[in-house]
């Protein structure tokens, strides 16, 4: 980890941007368990979660699958998963919901969450 990366939490990776065509494919058929940051338009909330989202995403690369979904244009997913407020994360394990957080949530916090749920899939908080 580089200097940059330690002050600014480490290294990032963005999110899978999922939509109603692709979610199904992606993460309801997939075998990947899946961190989903449904986000809105002018939600500042929502702003201040995407520099977590990437530092975690980069954090379990190859072991949890980080997605984004704008609700105001994937309304099949918001309302399958019945968001109803932003930001909003909810954890898929098998294509099923086990866990949503709504409202903005601490890094730490998302991580115990994490290894709450899945940690039948190998994992194990990242030693940085």
């Amino acid at each position: 980890m580089g200097l940059i990366d330690f002050i600014t939490g480490g290294p990032k990776k963005d999110p899978v941007h999922l939509t109603d065509e692709n979610f199904k494919d992606l993460v309801v058929n997939g075998t990947t368990p899946w961190v989903i940051d449904f986000w809105g338009p002018n939600c500042s909330w929502c702003d201040k979660m995407v520099p977590t989202i990437r530092i975690l995403s980069a954090r379990y690369e190859n072991r949890v699958g980080f997605g984004e979904v704008d609700i105001s244009r994937n309304p099949k997913i918001t309302s399958a998963l019945s968001v109803r407020s932003t930001p909003t994360l909810a954890f898929l394990k098998d294509g099923k919901l086990v866990e949503r957080l709504v409202g903005y949530h601490p890094e730490q916090f998302i991580e115990e969450v994490i290894e709450a749920h899945f940690t039948g899939y190998g994992i194990t908080t990242p030693k940085s």
